[in-house]
């Protein structure tokens, strides 16, 4: 009978990720679920709370089709904190920045309402998102750099650019 590969450890005993991220300034940072009498309430986002290093000036929400991924992208100014609010997402990053020293790094981050985080995005890191839930996925994007309709502060990889630096 054949041995297989061994798994390696992929979270610790408390549920957070096991392994330090390949790319320097991507962390995620825990949010917590509270049972109520009616259900739960989980706060998204406080500018109190030690991890958070922005002051919040624009948020979205986004909507994905079941099985949807969007085109890789990424900012020079603006650091992307996203929240999963419904369904299953999975976000993939790569540092393709020159000065950085985890250039060429990838890591991939899960959001869920299940274990609800919030993925912290540095500008420059390109990123791209597929909901893996059979249903709409929704997350929010709390960020610090308005969006500027006349001059946006997004990059988009085109097909012309070749094969993506990482599957989605």
């Amino acid at each position: 009978m054949e041995r297989g590969e061994k798994d390696f450890q992929t979270v610790t005993v408390a549920g957070d990720r096991a392994q330090p991220f390949n790319i320097e300034g991507v962390r995620t940072i825990s949010l917590n679920n509270v049972l109520t009498r009616s259900g739960a309430v989980t706060e998204l986002f406080r500018t109190d709370w030690s991890d958070i290093s922005i002051e919040p000036r624009h948020v979205i929400l986004a909507t994905m089709n079941p099985g949807a991924i969007t085109d890789w992208h990424r900012h020079t100014r603006q650091t992307d904190h996203l929240i999963a609010i419904s369904g299953n997402i999975k976000l993939v990053l790569w540092d393709g920045r020159d000065s950085s020293p985890t250039k060429g790094k990838h890591d991939i981050i899960r959001l869920g309402v299940l274990r609800p985080l919030v993925a912290v995005v540095p500008p420059g890191v390109w990123h791209g998102l597929r909901n893996e839930s059979g249903t709409i996925a929704h997350y929010i994007n709390v960020n610090d750099v308005p969006y500027d309709h006349a001059d946006p502060d997004s990059f988009r990889l085109s097909s012309e650019h070749g094969k993506a630096p990482v599957d989605l």
